[in-house]
């Protein structure tokens, strides 16, 4: 369910306000407002790029979880592909690098830089559905068949999946986190790259 706006070529789910001000009141209004910036700035480095290839867009889907920016892929090289999935991360690493200095100087200032660091380290995960599984497609589309590509990506998916949901579990057993709060991130885990 999306409210649609075809001027500007947006979708917004219907449950991305009540989770962003769900985030809000949890966080509080300036740690909630910096892990948005963090967002913003994820999404901006893929539009960047995107903009600087000069490919067209289609639609941008805003999730609760983030959003999805819909170009046509088919007017670029799969180099340029790699790019675009890369630059969001890449954009909160320059963020992250920028505020390191600061980051003892304030807790807002270590709040952004660990945000900036967070969507960098997941989105950068080699999973399909995230920006990681996409720039490693890309990446394995020079030089191998688009179906044997697919199925590496699939196969390394779970694999990092799985090792992730074990080193949780490894973790939380070692610094005695609750066992139901650890099960929990092992079967969100596994589920992420089903």
């Amino acid at each position: 369910m999306y409210a649609v706006f075809p001027r500007i070529k947006l979708r917004v789910n219907l449950f991305a306000l009540p989770a962003l001000l769900m985030t809000l009141y949890l966080e509080g209004l300036l740690a909630g407002g910096l892990l948005l910036l963090a967002a913003l700035l994820h999404e901006g480095g893929h539009l960047l790029a995107i903009r600087k290839m000069r490919l067209p867009i289609r639609r941008v889907d805003v999730m609760p979880m983030g959003a999805l920016i819909l170009y046509d892929d088919s007017l670029c090289s799969l180099g340029g592909s790699a790019w675009i999935a890369f630059a969001g991360a890449g954009a909160n690493l320059a963020a992250l690098l920028i505020c390191l200095p600061w980051a003892l100087s304030s807790p807002y200032t270590a709040f952004f830089v660990l945000a900036n660091g967070y969507l960098a380290f997941l989105n950068l995960l080699p999973w399909e559905a995230l920006d990681g599984g996409k720039l490693l497609l890309s990446l394995l589309l020079m030089n191998h068949s688009p179906e044997q590509a697919a199925r590496m990506v699939k196969a390394i998916s779970r694999i990092t999946a799985v090792g992730l949901a074990l080193l949780l579990l490894a973790l939380g057993v070692c610094s005695r986190f609750p066992l139901w709060h650890l099960l929990l991130s092992a079967g969100l885990l596994a589920t992420a790259v089903r």
